[in-house]
């Protein structure tokens, strides 16, 4: 799936999209928790890359791997929780990758062509 440039209504076509995918894997049960994680991501990189972005999802026995594809060569880079409250008040962004980061069982990011792709990886639970 794609998402144009800083089209940010594009992540409600993305919720829609996870939603459809997993119903159609029986996964229903990891959709917030894909839904909140994905587009975490997904806005991120349309806020900060001047890119279309581009989403893939890979289904193993054992996890969901969500990537998100776009023209910004630049890691991104959690803004880290700082004991001075002001700070922490005043901080305009990176917050949603401690999300990322509490939830995903495993997340990075790796080059791509000229420009990066941030994964994750989201556990499924044993039945």
């Amino acid at each position: 799936m794609s998402v144009q440039r800083h089209h940010l209504q594009g992540v409600a076509q993305v919720r829609l999209f996870l939603r459809d995918l997993l119903s159609q894997w029986g996964r229903v049960r990891l959709q917030d928790t894909l839904e909140l994680v994905t587009t975490e991501v997904v806005t991120n990189a349309l806020i900060h890359a001047d890119s279309e972005v581009e989403l893939r999802l890979r289904e193993y026995p054992d996890r969901i791997r969500v990537e998100v594809r776009d023209s910004d060569p630049h890691p991104p880079v959690p803004t880290a929780i700082v004991a001075d409250e002001e700070t922490n008040q005043e901080a305009e962004s990176g917050r949603g990758l401690l999300i990322v980061d509490a939830l995903a069982g495993d997340w990075g990011s790796s080059p791509a062509g000229r420009g990066k792709t941030t994964w994750f990886e989201i556990a499924i639970p044993a039945e």
